[in-house]
């Protein structure tokens, strides 16, 4: 049948089909009870039925002097009044006869104290029964785990100390005050393991804390504990007593190299700034910064030291500790040695309010302050550059220009050659939103320091580039997709593009 699940094929999971034979199972285990019951009832019934019919049938059979009592009762009369008249008249018989009845009296006492023992006795004997039978439900119960030795020796002790004696009727509660017990002492164990769990975190604590350099990677939590104890035993097994002449030796020595390596690193980076600012004044020598008839001016850049606060106080304390070196005094060098830490631990922190201070005292170029100065031809100062402040903004983009142009003169050859070793800039989007003068101020600024050239700029541009290039050629781009290239020649006397003449009034009335 189709419908009947029972055949049905489930793949890898049969736990549908086994709900489904169980809920089967139950319907079946519930109409076999209901006919067991229905048979039981019929049972009786019939045996109901078989009584009446042998009573009937005893009936059928019976004859009248069986059931005629009054003839009967009359000669039971009869044989007592005889019983009598014999007793009466006879002392013997009548003594046992009292006999008789005391013995009937004694035997049904012992008759109803036989039956009130064992009544008792089928009692005690099915206590015993359900005892033993939960008894054997317990040894066999899965989850009831074995004793241990100790755990049984522990048990007996705790039962022994009761003030009554174990009994299987108070039994029960034994075992409640056994247990109370027990639970009262695992809670304060694990009071008190808590409370050295605590302790235990907080030493934990206090030592990442004190030591984040030898804590490092580790939290403050039992899981660690291995590493922690690892650590300890190094420390332990390491005898850093012993070792304590050679710390204060490495203090001295590998402290003071470091520490005059670090000094050593600012100054040498202090003075290869102005060595690198005289190359660079050397090369706007060379080239005029401003010329007119009445006079030409050149351009100096001047540095000096800003004195700023953190790099003050930085330099004074690596000359504090330097100059306690050599010291051999143990207790000085112990209060060198933290402050020597704690100027590491700064240094190595990622807090960002330190990194910012690391960043001022170890930027050399942070340090100093470059000043422009323009002098004439006779060395008289015509005016002073500060950060641009104060100047117009054509001012401002010319000092900015000629500065980088005689920086990358000399990143890119010095001084000693007529032409840079590597002469081409390029611009891309040159002098967009520059205005002519400007356009014509920097080319001839880089021209002077004897750069090639490269610029993209827009159409706009091209008459003020004219006398600076020697070459172009026009990029077309339609619908950002499709891009063209056309050459244009120049002429190299009259210094201008050969393009048609109405493109040179269009480019003359944009730039205009």
């Amino acid at each position: 049948d189709v419908g009947d699940r029972r055949y049905w094929v489930l793949g890898f999971d049969n736990r549908e089909k086994l709900a489904l034979y169980r809920k089967q199972a139950q319907e079946l285990a519930d109409k076999i009870s209901d006919l067991e019951e229905r048979i039981k009832a019929l049972t009786e019934q019939e045996g109901a039925r078989a009584k009446r019919a042998i009573h009937c049938q005893t009936l059928v059979n019976l004859q009248w002097q069986e059931v005629d009592v009054a003839p009967l009762l009359t000669g039971i009369d009869k044989l007592e009044r005889r019983i009598r008249d014999a007793l009466e008249g006879n002392t013997e018989l009548k003594n046992v006869a009292d006999q008789i009845e005391r013995q009937k009296k004694v035997v049904k006492d012992a008759d109803g104290a036989l039956r009130k023992t064992t009544i008792d006795y089928e009692k005690v004997v099915g206590k015993v029964d359900e005892h033993e039978e939960t008894l054997k439900n317990l040894q066999d119960d899965p989850t009831i785990v074995p004793l241990t030795p100790r755990q049984q020796q522990g048990l007996d002790e705790r039962f022994d100390a009761l003030r009554d004696p174990v009994r299987l009727d108070n039994l029960d509660s034994l075992i409640r005050t056994v247990e109370r017990s027990i639970n009262q002492e695992i809670g304060e164990i694990n009071r008190s393991m808590s409370e050295c769990e605590r302790f235990i975190e907080k030493r934990f604590d206090k030592f990442v804390h004190d030591w984040p350099a030898e804590a490092e990677g580790l939290d403050a939590t039992l899981a660690a504990a291995p590493d922690f104890f690892a650590k300890l035993t190094r420390l332990e097994t390491d005898g850093l007593p012993a070792h304590e002449q050679r710390f204060f030796e490495l203090l001295e020595s590998q402290s003071h190299q470091n520490l005059a390596a670090l000094s050593t690193y600012l100054s040498d980076a202090r003075k290869e700034i102005l060595e690198r600012m005289d190359l660079v004044n050397d090369s706007l020598a060379q080239v005029p910064f401003n010329q007119s008839t009445n006079q030409t001016t050149f351009l100096q850049i001047d540095p000096s030291d800003r004195q700023l606060p953190d790099v003050r106080e930085f330099k004074q304390e690596i000359q504090q500790a330097l100059s306690h070196a050599w010291s051999e005094d143990r207790e000085l060098a112990e209060s060198r040695f933290l402050a020597l830490r704690r100027l590491v631990e700064r240094l190595s922190s990622q807090e960002p309010e330190n990194k910012r201070w690391r960043q001022a005292v170890l930027d050399v170029r942070q340090h100093m302050e470059f000043i422009g100065r323009e002098t004439d031809e006779s060395g008289v100062e015509v005016e002073v550059y500060r950060s641009g402040s104060g100047k117009s903004g054509g001012q401002r983009q010319k000092l900015a220009t000629t500065c980088l142009a005689a920086a990358l003169r000399y990143q890119l050859g010095g001084n000693e050659h007529g032409v840079p070793m590597y002469a081409p800039v390029v611009l891309d989007e040159a002098f967009d939103k520059a205005d002519n003068e400007f356009t014509a101020l920097a080319m001839n600024i880089f021209k002077n320091f004897g750069f090639q050239m490269i610029v993209a700029t827009p159409l706009k541009s091209v008459m003020t580039l004219e006398p600076f290039i020697g070459g172009a050629c026009f990029i077309d781009i339609s619908d950002r997709r499709i891009s063209g290239v056309l050459m244009i020649e120049y002429d190299s006397e009259q210094q201008h593009l050969k393009l048609p003449a109405h493109t040179h009034q269009e480019a003359s009335i944009e730039i205009s």
